[in-house]
């Protein structure tokens, strides 16, 4: 359960992340990227932020379906290198992607050693509810 909510949580943060981006050509493309420096720099991070976000869509979906733990761990990454290759205004989304992979990893991990994805209560081990007789 946990590595599909650190995948929505990436997919969401990196659908933002494309979205800002879009903002970012748009801003400087508009103004004149031919004529000032500073311009060129907002679009090339543009188009970085854009392909990156692309990726990062496309890894977190993998990521939801994959009973693979490193899908997380990859998704993580890719959030990684997008705080890296971005501008600050789009660093908070690609950091949040690398937190849902870290998330998808985790909950992954969990699952695999112990059978469940969710904690079982050590008052009751083995897994039935009080309720029932």
């Amino acid at each position: 359960m946990l590595h599909r909510i650190g995948a929505i949580f990436a997919i969401l943060a990196a659908l933002w992340a494309l979205i800002a981006s879009g903002i970012s050509l748009y801003l400087g493309s508009g103004i004149g990227a031919v004529d000032n420096p500073t311009e060129q720099t907002v679009v090339g991070l543009g188009w970085w932020e854009a392909g990156i976000a692309l990726v990062a869509v496309g890894v977190g979906a993998v990521t939801f379906f994959s009973k693979s733990r490193y899908a997380g761990l990859t998704l993580a990454i890719v959030g990684v290198i997008g705080v890296f290759l971005s501008s600050s205004a789009n660093m908070a989304f690609m950091l949040t992607v690398a937190v849902g992979g870290f998330m998808a990893f985790m909950g992954r991990r969990h699952a695999q050693r112990h059978g469940t994805e969710l904690p079982r209560d050590p008052s009751n081990p083995r897994g039935k509810s009080r309720f029932m007789k």
